[in-house]
């Protein structure tokens, strides 16, 4: 059985509420193209019943969007970052720790 723990910066939003495999889910996405929704979900280590519930959290918040397309005969499930998913968790990680500028 896997420990959730909560991480919650000062002030309240849906951030209030990202565990840290919410965090090292949306850290896998930054800077990324669209990953495959198996890769990432190997990626968090994550059992599949428990990142699927992870990713359905994750579009609900509107932190991360599924896109499907389909490739030859299969369909391809790629997910990414959300403009929202991106600000929620810089925000998170200028609360947590001292960001350097990028100038």
């Amino acid at each position: 059985m896997q420990e959730t723990r909560t991480i919650g910066p000062i002030r309240s939003g849906p951030w209030d509420i990202l565990s840290n495999q919410s965090l090292v889910t949306l850290l896998a996405l930054v800077g990324s193209r669209p990953m495959g929704v198996k890769a990432l979900q190997q990626r968090t280590r994550l059992a599949p019943f428990a990142f699927g519930n992870l990713l359905g959290w994750l579009q609900r918040e509107y932190l991360v969007e599924v896109v499907s397309t389909l490739e030859g005969d299969e369909v391809a499930e790629n997910v990414r970052l959300t403009e929202r998913g991106e600000t929620v968790l810089v925000e998170m990680l200028e609360q947590t720790c001292e960001l350097p500028e990028l100038h």
